[in-house]
């Protein structure tokens, strides 16, 4: 078969194209920078396997404070009594009210629904980012360090890869490196479930979304990190870049006392 000289001369820039454009050898600190990510994230996995398997019995306080009226910044601030037992793969968690904005409820009752946000699961936050099964789906790099709640840590940010198909939370974590254990994790407004929907609101309005939300393990047992705090604020950013904060809350997690934390993990 005779090629045309056009053709030819095209598959000859083609084949200079691909050769122009390979990546060059990787230099001295590349490779280290990469061996210290392929080294931490060993540690973060085997983390997350001993929180994934742990045996947990503990009970805190619960505060909750939600944007009651978004015009006037102001706050209902909800107290809870929370319990946490997981033995094996049954889990029980209840929470009873015990105050609202200060005042002492009668008796116990059973939680209020938030009304903008839904939040659960805090203490797992990061088995879905660094376990050793969901590291197959996300791309890694390291993106800074920073001393935080009194600790060293690495910044690494995550980012789904060419796997991920299902709309799945990333973002950025900052935890030791000595032990791979998360102090914060803070998200990426884009993999938040309804983004979409936000996002859509405010093209309409003329305006840009603007997300704030993030996790903190401050308290930490048995070599396992503990919530302090969730914060989640639904922002937008007008025309004019002046900010309109349309719901927020913050939940603190407080005086814990801890029964068992129980964390081998069998081969």
């Amino acid at each position: 078969m005779t090629i045309k000289p056009v053709a030819a001369r095209s598959a000859f820039l083609a084949i200079a194209a691909l050769v122009l454009s390979a990546p060059s050898p990787l230099g001295p600190q590349e490779k280290a920078d990469d061996a210290r990510l392929v080294r931490i994230l060993e540690k973060a996995g085997y983390y997350c396997r001993r929180l994934d398997k742990a045996a947990l019995d503990f009970i805190c306080l619960e505060e909750v404070s939600e944007m009651a009226n978004r015009y006037l910044r102001s706050f209902d601030v909800f107290l809870y009594d929370y319990q946490f037992v997981r033995k094996k793969d049954e889990i029980k968690e209840q929470r009873n009210l015990i105050a609202i904005d200060g005042k002492k409820t009668p008796r116990p009752t059973p939680s209020i629904q938030p009304m903008a946000f839904r939040y659960k699961n805090v203490l797992f936050g990061p088995i879905g980012l660094l376990s050793e099964f969901w590291q197959g789906y996300h791309e890694y790099r390291i993106a800074g360090e920073e001393k935080l709640l009194g600790e060293e840590t690495v910044i690494i940010e995550a980012t789904p890869n060419s796997k991920a198909h299902e709309p799945h939370p990333y973002g950025r974590i900052w935890l030791k490196e000595s032990d791979g254990s998360v102090l914060k994790i803070v998200w990426d407004q884009r993999s938040l479930g309804n983004f979409g929907e936000i996002a859509a609101w405010a093209a309409e309005n003329e305006a840009e979304p603007l997300i704030t939300a993030y996790s903190e393990y401050r308290f930490e047992k048995n070599g396992l990190r503990f919530p302090s705090r969730n914060f989640t604020q639904q922002a937008y950013l007008r025309k004019d870049r002046s900010k309109f904060v349309n719901a927020e809350i913050s939940v603190a997690y407080k005086d814990y006392k801890f029964f068992t934390v129980e964390t081998e993990v069998k081969y």
